[in-house]
């Protein structure tokens, strides 16, 4: 009888342990790292690290006066987009609104 018991409380804490364990490994695991530059349109461009991005543009500035369209590939959640009129010439850098996950890519469009 006293031996049913010891296994029993040894089993519940081996069982216990890896739940809290299981659970730890879970709450740890690392979100990917990837980072890059979208496509160029008329030298603008969306430039993603982790779970950030940005609009930019790059060289002598935006190459004609128009709106630029940037959209994020977010995981796991609907993607970020973000418009933004340009003067031509301009290389003001827009902040993206972050990805909760990871930033897959980022497609920009002019227009």
């Amino acid at each position: 009888m006293q031996m049913t018991s010891i296994w029993r409380a040894r089993a519940a804490y081996t069982f216990a342990s890896l739940l809290v364990v299981g659970g730890a490994t879970v709450a740890i695991a690392p979100q990917a790292s990837a980072g890059g530059d979208g496509n160029k349109v008329h030298n603008c461009f969306g430039r993603w690290y982790n779970t950030d991005w940005d609009q930019r543009c790059s060289g002598s500035g935006a190459g004609h006066a128009g709106t630029y369209d940037s959209e994020a590939k977010c995981s796991f959640e609907p993607d970020n987009r973000e418009a933004h009129w340009r003067a031509k010439g301009s290389k003001a850098t827009y902040n993206g609104h972050d990805c909760d996950w990871s930033v897959t890519g980022v497609q920009t469009w002019y227009y």
